[in-house]
């Protein structure tokens, strides 16, 4: 921009600071220095293994080219699927080696992007100013909401890359588009071809993570402040739908992909009504602003987890960035206030409880507002002082942050799937809701690495879905079979749902329960039928329970079934707690209680002891006051399985 004065060489104290190597340095060459010193520690903490929630649903799909959860996200699938058969690594662990790798790509993007916006903002030279955003990149991919990207292979491991690329290709944009000229387009000729690559990548990054657009409203702003008005907004704009649309295209592959009947065909998008339900995410609007009594817990953990990411200390330059902001870059400043403050929102009405993915939006903005705080320490009391503050902010956000972040030794999800479906008598049918700790996990394991593929695994959550009816009835046919007309009725009933036109919600429910009860009574004649345990009370047909491995079988009689007390693969992630962790300690103690409940009905006091002893043996060992605000009701949940296990202890008083 003009105004801002030649770049000028840089002082004698920038030359006397131990970081003075960096003067020369260009960006391009400080954006390779910040993937090289994040990318080893990322790969130190990366999972070695599938991680919780959608992890292994993702790793799934990207193998085997299928359609994971709305809204579908092509994009990852086709690069997820290029990378995991590229080498001859485990497929989960190419996956997550490429997440990784995107996400250290982030930080060298991170480094153009904020010496973009420094030399906006201040006058430096690039010796001066070049650090000064390296140093930023380097805290803002050292918090903890951005490091625990590179962990596992999720989509917003390259969310994290078209973030601030796609904010940089918008600048960049407008800078040249603001500029007059006297006849033509708005714009230069030069900046329409940037313009493009904006646009397209726009509608790219929208088919990796709808959350994209939660952007829109501080992009507009900025837009609107720098093009004078809305006609020549409107006017820049529109040129770029064709680049935009061309981004979008990925989607196209959905129906196609759907119609081949893949393993993974989630919302059943060959058809419209599919296509279109599942691009909306109509499954998860009811999450959305689910009501009041969400906003207060989600609220709370926002603002903890924000002023963790910034290491605490880095409360204090962010508020130095945004007064610097404010007095020299308003427009600057109400966007980076929209792009913090939208996601903030949307997450404290959001009802789940992995809210972290969310608030990245948020952590690219409170990075923007350090990197300005720098240059503000940098003007008032040289770069001595900026540099040093950059690199200790960078250093504590590495210390404070790399234990939350490591999870190298995190294998409770691969342990927990394995355990589940290996102590599962052969041909069984596992009716479980447990999507977040095994669910999830067991379709990466069997369709990925073979694992256990007789057992057919269940979740009646989803058959709540007339697409998911359709594709176990595609990979269970004699299993669907046993539905018998039962099933075929509440498949009908679904149709109205689907379609879009009135139905009857109590209906349908009752029809799809009527529907499991009839299968589970038919499927039980010819094979094992079993549950998890949180579904116990769930499913009415006439039978007993019999605690088997961690589920329990369906038995049309009370005859004993005899059991050796399991040798399970267990190791503790020392040192973690939350919602999740808690769920899992809790799904083995409570099966080996139910089986020790169960023994000691049946006159067998010595296994009774053995199973508690088992049972208090995975005992976390929670302390309720080291426990930090975790999303929705992360809290209740641990505070509730530290009280099982002190009732469980009591029974036990014994065992180690």
């Amino acid at each position: 921009m003009s105004g801002l004065g030649p770049p000028r060489a840089p002082s004698p104290r920038a030359r006397a600071h131990p970081l003075a190597a960096l003067a020369g340095v260009s960006p391009a060459r400080a954006a390779g220095l910040a993937l090289a010193l994040v990318l080893p520690l990322y790969l130190c903490t990366m999972n070695r293994t599938i991680g919780f929630i959608d992890r292994g649903e993702l790793a799934a799909t990207a193998y085997t080219l299928g359609i994971p959860h709305p809204t579908g996200y092509p994009t990852l699938t086709f690069l997820g699927w290029i990378a995991s058969h590229l080498t001859p690594l485990r497929p989960v662990l190419a996956l997550n080696l490429f997440a990784a790798l995107m996400v250290a790509a982030s930080a060298a993007v991170l480094v153009l992007l904020f010496d973009h916006l420094l030399g906006r903002v201040g006058s430096q030279p690039p010796a001066e100013r070049i650090p000064l955003a390296l140093l930023a990149s380097l805290f803002t991919a050292l918090t903890v909401t951005w490091w625990d990207q590179a962990n596992g292979f999720e989509v917003y491991a390259l969310h994290v890359l078209f973030l601030p690329l796609l904010l940089l290709l918008f600048l960049r944009w407008l800078d040249g588009a603001s500029e007059p000229v006297e006849s033509g387009p708005p714009g230069p000729r030069a900046a329409r071809v940037p313009g493009g690559a904006f646009a397209f990548l726009l509608g790219l990054s929208l088919t990796n993570h709808m959350t994209t657009v939660l952007w829109a409203p501080g992009l507009l702003v900025f837009a609107y402040a720098r093009l004078g008005g809305f006609r020549r907004l409107l006017a820049s704009v529109v040129p770029l739908i064709p680049a935009f649309l061309l981004g979008l295209l990925p989607y196209a592959w959905l129906p196609i992909r759907s119609a081949m009947g893949p393993r993974f065909d989630w919302g059943g998008t060959h058809t419209l009504h599919g296509l279109i339900d599942h691009l909306t995410a109509r499954e998860f609007r009811s999450w959305m602003f689910s009501g009041a009594a969400t906003v207060g817990p989600q609220l709370r953990y926002v603002a903890y987890h924000l002023a963790r990411d910034l290491g605490w200390a880095g409360v204090v330059p962010a508020l130095l960035g945004a007064v610097l902001l404010a007095r020299r870059r308003p427009a600057l400043a109400a966007t980076t206030a929209l792009l913090i403050g939208v996601p903030a929102l949307f997450a404290c009405g959001y009802h789940i409880r992995e809210l972290e993915s969310y608030l990245l939006g948020c952590v690219l903005g409170l990075g923007i507002l350090v990197a300005a705080g720098l240059l503000g320490i940098l003007e008032r009391f040289g770069s001595r002082w900026a540099l040093a503050t950059g690199l200790c902010l960078a250093a504590l956000n590495g210390v404070l942050h790399w234990h939350d972040c490591d999870e190298s030794r995190n294998r409770l999800v691969e342990d927990l799937t394995t355990n589940e479906l290996e102590s599962l008598p052969p041909r069984a049918v596992l009716f479980t809701r447990q999507w977040d700790y095994s669910l999830a996990a067991s379709y990466y394991f069997q369709e990925v690495e073979g694992l256990r593929r007789d057992v057919v695994v269940v979740s009646p959550d989803l058959l709540r879905y007339g697409w998911y009816v359709d594709e176990l009835a595609r990979r269970a046919p004699a299993l669907w079979a046993c539905a018998g007309l039962e099933g075929a009725e509440y498949r009908a009933a679904l149709r109205p749902f689907e379609r879009h036109r009135p139905f009857a919600a109590g209906a349908i429910q009752a029809a799809r329960w009527t529907c499991i009860d009839s299968l589970c009574a038919r499927a039980m004649r010819q094979r094992p039928v079993l549950c998890t345990s949180e579904m116990d009370t769930l499913l009415r047909g006439p039978w007993t329970q019999v605690p088997i491995g961690l589920a329990l079988e369906l038995r049309p009689d009370s005859a004993y079934r005899a059991e050796s007390p399991p040798r399970y693969r267990f190791e503790p992630w020392v040192g973690h707690m939350d919602g999740f962790i808690a769920t899992t300690h809790w799904i083995y103690a409570s099966s080996f209680a139910r089986r020790a409940d169960y023994e000691r009905a049946h006159g067998r006091p010595g296994l009774c002891r053995r199973y508690l002893e088992l049972a208090t043996r995975v005992d976390p060992g929670i302390r309720l006051d080291r426990v930090p605000p975790l999303p929705l009701d992360g809290n209740p949940i641990v505070a509730q399985t530290a009280g099982f296990f002190a009732r469980l202890s009591r029974r036990a008083p014994n065992s180690p």
